[in-house]
């Protein structure tokens, strides 16, 4: 699985979305797709993201109004 760190630093995801595991995260994580959580927008501090939307790893994406990729 890509560490969400990863998808940030390939412009795969906002560069505001945070999830508790990247402060913790071991190079062996046996886990399978996209980072779990929980997830929150380093912009507003928030469960939403600036447009009132949910943040994770899925909807911060290119496309979406207040997305700000690396």
């Amino acid at each position: 699985m890509p560490s969400l760190n990863f998808l940030i630093e390939t412009g795969e995801v906002c560069q505001f979305l945070r999830e508790k595991k990247m402060f913790y995260q071991t190079a062996t994580d046996p886990s399978p797709g996209l980072p779990e959580g929980p997830f929150w927008c380093a912009f507003t501090q928030s469960l939403l993201g600036p447009d009132g939307h949910v943040a994770d790893a899925q909807c911060c994406r290119a496309g979406r109004s207040c997305c700000e990729t690396a």
